[in-house]
């Protein structure tokens, strides 16, 4: 049964979406290493943290690794990457103060502007994101966001018991908030986990694309946006 009433549901991821990840992380490297930055690009180096975190996070789901140790082996993993050996200390304090920023973050320049529109146009509006339950509640609480979307239009990985890219997890979504894939859109930003996961459940896709990363397969998201600016033009609704 169609309930969408020609209104949309339009969840949000949160991490690098709705706030900019690399502030704290960038701010907690420079605390902790006072590294050399003629050649560090702190985009680039952050960018295999979140590779490496998205490869680590099922064995963490699993119970294969603690919550800490998927975090700071992701640092371990994506510095040697980079070429900045990093010892194990320094990646613990260095996940110290990068965990400390998060909960003093700003929303993304007219990201606050865009679910408030969604909302008072009487579409669905929420957040799918993984993580841990506290963790990223504190964000959002931190953000705001917990005043403009109510608690049960938050859907948290670790909580649902499904995470991204897993398509369950946007069927889980539908199910419970009397939505369908049909008129059902994702807004993110990692290619796997959002564009990916979305897509296999049967919903549109914008992709937010700040950086200009390319494409990791072949699938294609409805919409691809650099800014907010850009999103509030798109022909969503």
């Amino acid at each position: 049964m169609d309930n969408s009433n020609g209104k949309l549901a339009i969840f949000f991821d949160l991490d690098d979406t709705l706030y900019d990840h690399l502030v704290p992380f960038r701010e907690a490297v420079r605390e902790v290493l006072q590294p050399d930055e003629t050649y560090l690009i702190y985009a680039d180096l952050f960018y295999k943290v979140r590779h490496h975190s998205d490869l680590l996070w099922p064995k963490y789901l699993r119970g294969e690794l603690a919550l800490e140790e998927t975090r700071v082996r992701r640092l371990e993993l994506a510095f040697a990457e980079y070429g900045i050996e990093l010892e194990r200390e320094q990646a613990v304090k260095i996940q110290a103060a990068y965990i400390g920023r998060q909960y003093s973050i700003k929303m993304i320049e007219g990201a606050a502007e865009q679910l408030q529109r969604f909302i008072s146009l009487g579409h669905k509006v929420g957040i799918i994101t993984n993580g841990p339950q506290d963790h990223q509640m504190s964000k959002l609480r931190g953000l705001g966001v917990d005043k403009l979307i109510p608690e049960n239009m938050i859907f948290i990985s670790d909580a649902v018991g499904l995470a991204k890219p897993d398509p369950a997890i946007f069927a889980h979504v539908n199910k419970v908030t009397g939505t369908t894939a049909e008129h059902s859109l994702y807004v993110g930003d990692t290619w796997d986990n959002d564009v990916v996961g979305a897509l296999a459940a049967g919903w549109k896709v914008c992709w937010y694309n700040p950086r200009g990363r390319q494409p990791g397969t072949e699938h294609k998201p409805s919409h691809i946006f650099t800014s907010y600016r850009e999103f509030s033009e798109l022909p969503l609704i």
